[in-house]
Parts: C-alpha cells; structure tokens; sequence
C-alpha cells in the first residue's frame, strides 16, 4: 500500500442562533453606516443656516451624534463579531485513503 491520504477540511452549517448572530452583526454594521451618512444628510444644512445660533447648534449636534456614532459602532462590533466568530459551525476534517 501506498499510504496515500486525501484529506478535506470544512465547516459544519451555522445552527439557528448563529445564523441569527451573523445577520445582526451585518445588519448592526449596515445601520451604524446608514446613521452615520444620515447624521450628515440631516445636520448640513442647518450648519450652512445664516443664523450662528441655529449653526452653532447644529455643529455641535452633529459632532456629538458623530462621536456617539463612533464610539458604539466599534464596542457593537467587536462584540457582536466575537458572537458571530464562537457560534460558527464546528470545524471537520475527513480523510480517506486513496486507492491504489
């Protein structure tokens, strides 16, 4: 006999819990990017106002809801990627002998 192996690594399916953790990680990530462009759309023009006041409010509005953004955006995603990487399926490996 030769001793040849074939050897196939793969991942079992994802169960339900990890598929639901996999979608709230994507649909947490495609949020934190809609608020944040949106954060832009809405404060803009208000910062463009000819009354100081109103831009001065709006400028600093927009700089706290940006910094609120960008502060929860990482802390959710490192989490939630931590839950996503530990639920995936388990890791397979097959071998077989090749015949002769």
């Amino acid at each position: 006999m030769s001793g040849r192996r074939v050897t196939f690594v793969a991942r079992a399916p994802r169960s339900a819990f990890g598929r639901f953790c996999k979608w709230l990680f994507i649909g947490f990530n495609l949020l934190m990017l809609v608020l944040s462009l949106a954060n832009c759309a809405v404060v803009i023009p208000y910062v463009a106002s000819e009354d100081p006041d109103v831009a001065a409010g709006a400028g600093l509005f927009g700089a706290l809801l940006a910094f609120g953004i960008w502060t929860v955006w990482p802390l959710g995603a490192l989490i939630l990627g931590i839950l996503t990487l530990v639920t995936r399926g388990r890791r397979l490996t097959l071998e077989q002998e090749l015949p002769p």
